[in-house]
C-alpha cells in the first residue's frame, strides 16, 4: 500500500484526529555475533541408510534396495560414492553387487550422530525501537542514505545504543536463526561469546501521526504493509521517542489553522461543515475504498483463471459506493483538508487543469516534483495551459550539486523559454494550489517541498473548495498574502 492508502486507512482513532503522516524508517541494528554451537556430522540421508542395511549384515545392493524401497541404480550410485569415499568395498572380485563396510565405513557410521563443538558467526536483526531479535522474512532493509534519498523520515532509537552481547537473550536468537533463510537452523547455540560487527539499517515503514481532541496528547503509530503495530508505537511511546525527536512540540506549536482562517476570512469559514458530519462523509469514502481493496486480489485472480467473475458485480457495486461517497465530499463548498488528500489534489490539478495553473510552495523536491509530474507539466505546457509556480528557492539552470536530477533546474530552464513562470517569493508560512475556477487548496504544507529535507513531522492543515466563487476569493487573497498583507 501506499503512505497515502495508508493514511486512509487508519485516519480514525477514537479521540484523536490524524494530523500528519510519512514513510519513515525504523532502526534496525544488524548484530554479527561470535556464537559456540554444536551440530551433528550428517551423511546424506540415502547413503546413511545405505550403510546402516550393510551394518546389519545385507550385502546385495538389489536386496538393499528392495528393503529400502528405492530403484537399483539409485542404490547402485550411491555405493559407487561410499566406495570412492572409502566407506564400502565390494566382497570378492567376481562378485560385482556384494559390498561390505569398511573399517572407515563403520567408524563413520558411529560417529553419526555425534555432537560437534564448532564458534561459528551468526547474523541477526535486532529491533531497536522494541530492543529484541527479529526475523524479517521477504523484507529489505535500507541504508541510511538510501533513506535519505527517498525523502523518509529517520526514527531514532531510544535507547540510542546497540545491544550489548549481555542484552542477548539464546533462545530469542536461537528462534530468529532457526527462521532466517527459509529454512531450519540445524544447530544448537550454546554461548554468544562477542558481538564482532554492527550495522545500522533501517525497516521501511509508515508513520501516522495523531493529535488528541481534546488537549495536547501526541500518538504516533508505526504501519507495516498496511497494517499498525502496536508493540512497536507502545515501545516509542513508553521510550519518549514522539517528546526526544520534538515530534510533540513541532505539532503543538503549529498556528497554521490560525493563519488559515485569517486569509479566507469569517464569511468562507462559516461555509465549513460541522466536524462529526465531514467525519461521516470521510468513514463511508474510506469503508470503500477498503472494500475495493479487500475485493481486488479475487477479483485479479478470477481474471487469471479466465472464469465467470463473481467478484465483479462486488467490484463494480464498491466502487460505485466509492464514487458516491468521494462526490459527497466534493460537493461541500468548503472542507478542511486531511493531510494525505494534498499529493492527490497536486496530481489531479496537473493531470486536469486546462487554462491556468497556480502553485506555491518553498522548495521543489525530486521526491515531489519527480518524473512523471515533470511529464504532466511538459504535456500542459504543449496544451498552452498557463501555469505559475511561486517559491522560495532562486531559480537556477545549473544542478545544484549532488543532484543527478534537480527539478528545480528542469523548471528553471521551461521558464527561461517562456513555457512557464517561475518566480522567487518571500518566506511565507502558508501555500496555495489553484486550478482553473474548480478547485483551490490552501495549506501550511508546501506543495512541491520542503526548503530542507523533511526531518519530521507537523500538525497538517488546509482547506479545499471547488465552488466557483470562493476559488476567485481565494485567488484573489494570494497576492496580497506573497506581498506579506496578511502577515505570516
Amino acid at each position: 500500500m501506499k503512505a497515502e492508502d495508508v493514511a486512509r486507512a487508519h485516519q480514525f482513532r477514537e479521540g484523536f484526529r490524524l494530523v500528519d503522516y510519512g514513510e519513515i524508517g525504523l532502526p534496525i541494528f544488524r548484530l554479527t555475533i561470535e556464537a559456540v554451537t554444536t551440530s551433528y556430522r550428517t551423511l546424506p540421508t540415502i547413503s546413511e541408510f545405505v550403510m546402516r542395511c550393510l551394518s546389519l549384515g545385507e550385502t546385495n545392493e538389489d536386496k538393499i534396495a528392495g528393503m529400502l524401497g528405492l530403484k537399483s541404480d539409485i542404490v547402485n550410485a550411491t555405493i559407487n560414492s561410499l566406495a570412492a569415499d572409502g566407506f564400502v568395498s565390494r566382497i570378492g572380485a567376481l562378485d560385482l553387487h556384494s559390498f561390505k563396510l569398511t573399517d572407515a565405513g563403520e567408524a563413520r557410521l558411529m560417529l553419526e550422530r555425534e555432537e560437534v563443538l564448532q564458534e561459528e558467526m551468526l547474523v541477526i536483526d535486532y529491533d531497536g525501537i522494541r530492543r529484541l531479535p527479529i526475523r524479517l522474512a521477504g523484507e529489505s532493509v535500507v541504508r541510511a542514505s538510501e533513506l535519505k534519498a527517498g525523502g523518509a523520515v529517520e526514527i531514532r532509537p531510544y535507547p540510542a545504543e546497540p545491544p550489548a552481547i549481555g542484552e542477548l537473550n539464546i533462545l530469542e536468537v536461537t528462534k530468529v536463526i532457526r527462521r532466517q533463510g527459509g529454512e531450519d537452523f540445524r544447530r544448537n547455540v550454546l554461548a554468544l561469546k562477542r558481538i564482532v560487527r554492527r550495522a545500522n539499517v533501517f525497516r521501511q515503514a509508515v508513520a501516522l501521526v495523531y493529535l488528541a481532541d481534546k488537549g495536547k496528547e501526541v500518538q504516533i503509530g508505526f504501519a507495516f504493509d498496511g497494517k499498525l503495530s502496536e508493540p512497536h508505537e507502545r515501545a516509542f511511546a513508553e521510550n519518549g521517542g514522539p517528546k526526544k525527536m520534538g515530534f510533540v512540540k513541532a505539532i503543538d506549536e503549529s498556528d497554521g489553522r490560525r493563519r488559515l482562517d485569517r486569509l479566507l476570512g469569517k464569511n468562507l469559514i462559516a461555509a465549513l461543515p460541522d466536524a462529526a458530519s465531514l467525519r461521516a462523509l470521510r468513514m463511508e469514502e474510506a469503508a470503500a475504498k477498503a472494500q475495493i481493496r479487500t475485493i481486488a486480489p479475487a477479483l485479479e485472480q478470477e481474471g487469471q483463471q479466465k472464469r465467470p467473475n463473481p467478484a465483479q458485480a462486488a467490484m463494480s457495486a464498491a466502487q460505485d459506493r466509492h464514487k458516491v461517497a468521494q462526490h459527497a465530499i466534493e460537493a461541500l463548498p468548503l472542507r478542511t483538508m486531511a493531510p494525505f488528500e494534498q499529493g492527490e489534489l497536486l496530481k489531479e490539478a496537473f493531470n486536469t487543469a486546462e487554462l491556468r495553473l497556480f502553485v506555491s510552495t518553498a522548495g521543489i523536491q525530486s521526491v515531489i516534483v519527480e518524473g512523471y509530474l515533470l511529464r504532466e507539466i511538459d504535456n500542459l505546457i504543449s496544451r498552452q495551459v498557463e501555469i505559475e509556480i511561486a517559491c522560495m528557492v532562486q531559480p537556477q539552470a545549473n544542478p545544484r550539486p549532488g543532484n543527478v536530477y534537480d527539478p528545480l533546474s528542469e523548471l528553471t530552464k521551461r521558464s527561461m523559454k517562456n513555457s512557464l513562470r517561475l518566480a522567487q517569493t518571500r518566506a511565507r508560512e502558508l501555500f496555495f494550489l489553484i486550478k482553473d475556477n474548480d478547485l483551490a487548496v490552501v495549506a501550511n504544507r508546501p506543495f512541491l517541498g520542503e526548503m530542507v529535507r523533511r526531518s519530521g513531522f507537523q500538525r497538517v492543515e488546509g482547506f479545499v473548495t471547488r465552488r466557483a466563487e470562493y476559488v476567485e476569493e481565494i485567488r484573489g487573497a494570494i497576492a496580497s498574502y506573497l506581498r506579506g498583507a496578511h502577515g505570516g
